[in-house]
């Protein structure tokens, strides 16, 4: 009775706890995909909805939209029948049913230890509680585990060898993580072959010749079904691609967090060090029991260490396969154990201290759950742009977009067929990437380092009446007659429309094109909301919104009050958000709040460089001030 009440109190409080909105960045262009195959009876052979490269498909653009297609459809047939609960309710429900099947694994470690490590595990994947087809590939890849171990366990039934392949077929349609699978896999299949022929006691039992010759058919037709896909091998391609190109990591790495590793997680003010904390646990306590059993049996299960060895590199290398390694590592480590023949463990079950501390837990996060995720069952407004797509849709302008991609993935799913956008979160072009970080930061020529082109537009705002504020040593100096690069791309690829924010999401950063266009006679501002800022090139086609919408640039300093001043009330680790506020401060007047705002900046960051030309900025205004007077 005891046990069934805890259990309950802990899958009550897993699940509640993998409720909560939607506010994945990603997810939107998973629903505007899942809608156009359904509705068009075919994956898109093309990116239908941006514009950059129009017409030239490449391998990665192929593959990126069409390896999700299932889940994709899947996403789109529930969220039209049942909106936002639908999707929220499946998250939670294949979230717990992962939790639940690790815990059904390690039992036999005893309830207090099973329940501590699922609870961990629970723990760390809220930094993974996301809507995308991923969450899938973690519970395949457990389910996979199981199969094998399953079969390992009992040679001579074959049975849970033959869900193997259509578990692969389906999951190579469902999400590229099944690239993770096939080497699992692999390594299972070589390392019970090597066992077989080298058959020696330290590397553990082997399988007979016909157990080793079955798997090893199972392994080849699964590698058959994996191929049956809309892209044929180019996850896998595109997966080593994704490691190998030097391009590639460069512009993915950079801004795509998932691809860090956990140590640089660590390091990052906005990373997740709670669940990268628990991910170093269960790693070094799955290495220690793992040394502990080689050294104290003088043998090894050389496919269980194979396994975890490879799942640990990975998830090393980066933070999008630590789930990977709790759905193989911890299952595999369920028959090793610190303590042998020694009574502290049945003396510990027999205290109340473990049942009462984890119902107390239990009850909490239950409560904690319902209250957290108070709109449980919606998407998350204050994530997404959901009033300047409202805009752009009352006010439909025929003309291309230029975006941040992180913003891309909704604009693209409510504002597609009426407006096409430069990048969204897909990265289907590495190109468009590049081009994207060069024109929202304002580089005057291609080379130009995004930092000199971030001094150079704020420089650019000081008024000639009061000084000149020397901010860079760059020797590059284009004439007035010369078009800026960022303008040249604008123009090349017809864009009329910039909906952009003023700031990082992350960092909080000032973009240098929000500072430039400040200025720029050629872009009128026409909308802002503390999310986004949209600018409409100033042409005759265009004038009659201009006319209707126009708005004084000056609101742009409020903008970046509005976007900054959320974060700067969780007091962050790093300079920028304090400096962007500081120089929006300055810039309307309120120099007092400047001057508190830089000198936290500085406190943090002496190199800060937002912060450096704002206090040089103010001693200029109050120089000018005093020779007036």
């Amino acid at each position: 009775m005891k046990k069934n009440i805890l259990l309950a109190l802990f899958f009550t409080a897993v699940f509640i706890n993998f409720l909560g909105p939607i506010v994945d960045p990603d997810f939107p262009f998973h629903l505007k995909t899942g809608e156009y195959i359904y509705q068009h009876g075919e994956i898109p052979k093309d990116d239908p909805f941006s514009f950059y490269g129009e017409g030239f498909t490449t391998d990665r653009e192929r593959f990126t939209l069409s390896q999700y297609w299932i889940t994709q459809i899947l996403f789109y047939k529930l969220y039209s029948v049942t909106g936002p609960p639908g999707i929220i309710i499946m998250r939670a429900s294949v979230f717990s049913g992962f939790i639940f099947l690790l815990w059904f694994v390690l039992r036999k470690r005893g309830l207090y230890s099973s329940l501590l490590i699922a609870t961990l595990t629970a723990i760390m994947f809220q930094a993974v509680k996301t809507d995308r087809p991923q969450f899938f590939s973690f519970l395949f890849t457990l389910v996979l585990v199981l199969l094998l171990e399953r079969f390992r366990e009992k040679p001579e039934s074959h049975a849970p060898l033959f869900f193997i392949p259509p578990l692969m077929l389906l999951w190579a349609n469902m999400h590229a993580g099944f690239v993770f699978g096939i080497a699992v896999i692999v390594i299972y299949t070589l390392a019970e072959a090597f066992k077989y022929f080298v058959n020696k006691p330290f590397f553990g039992s082997s399988l007979k010749e016909k157990s080793v010759l079955i798997l090893s058919v199972t392994a080849f037709v699964t590698l058959l079904f994996s191929y049956i896909n809309p892209v044929f091998n180019e996850q896998i391609l595109t997966t080593l691609e994704s490691h190998a190109n030097a391009d590639y990591a460069t512009i993915i790495y950079g801004i795509n967090r998932e691809y860090i590793s956990p140590v640089r997680e660590m390091s990052l003010y906005f990373g997740n060090r709670v669940a990268t904390t628990i991910f170093f646990c269960l790693l070094g306590f799955v290495s220690i029991i793992s040394l502990f059993n080689i050294t104290r049996r003088r043998s090894t299960d050389i496919t269980v260490i194979a396994v975890i060895i490879f799942s640990s590199i990975a998830s090393m290398a980066a933070v999008r396969y630590i789930p990977f390694f709790i759905a193989t590592a911890l299952p595999l480590s369920r028959n090793y154990s610190l303590f042998e023949n020694s009574e502290f463990p049945d003396k510990f079950k027999k205290l109340y201290i473990g049942y009462i501390l984890l119902s107390v837990f239990y009850v909490y996060a239950i409560v904690f759950g319902l209250k957290n995720n108070s709109q449980i069952l919606i998407y998350d407004k204050t994530e997404y742009p959901e009033a300047a797509a409202d805009f752009l849709l009352e006010n439909r302008i025929g003309t291309n977009i230029f975006n941040q991609f992180n913003k891309g993935s909704y604009l693209l799913w409510r504002l597609y067929p009426h407006y096409r956008l430069f990048n969204d979160t897909r990265f289907i072009s590495l190109e468009a990437v590049r081009d994207t970080d060069r024109i929202a930061n304002a580089v005057e020529y291609s080379e130009q380092s995004f930092n000199v082109s971030l001094a150079m537009a704020l420089r650019d705002l000081v008024p000639d009446n009061i000084g000149s504020i020397n901010v860079t040593s760059d020797s590059k100096v284009l004439s007035q007659h010369i078009t800026p690069f960022w303008k040249k791309m604008l123009k090349q690829y017809n864009i009329d429309l910039i909906v952009h924010e003023a700031c990082n999401q992350f960092t909080k950063e000032i973009y240098p094109i929000v500072l430039r266009l400040i200025k720029d006679d050629e872009w009128t501002l026409i909308y802002l909301d503390g999310k986004m800022l949209i600018f409409l090139r100033n042409e005759e086609k265009n004038s009659d919104i201009i006319g209707k919408y126009k708005l004084r640039k000056e609101l742009i300093y409020d903008e970046i009050i509005l976007e900054t001043m959320p974060v700067i009330s969780s007091s962050p680790a790093i300079s920028s958000p304090y400096s962007s506020l500081g120089f929006a401060f300055l810039m309307k007047g309120q120099d007092d709040k400047a001057k508190k705002m830089i000198d936290a900046a500085l406190e943090l960051n002496q190199n800060d460089l937002v912060a450096h030309f704002t206090m040089a900025y103010l001693a200029l205004k109050q120089n000018a001030q005093g020779q007036l007077q």
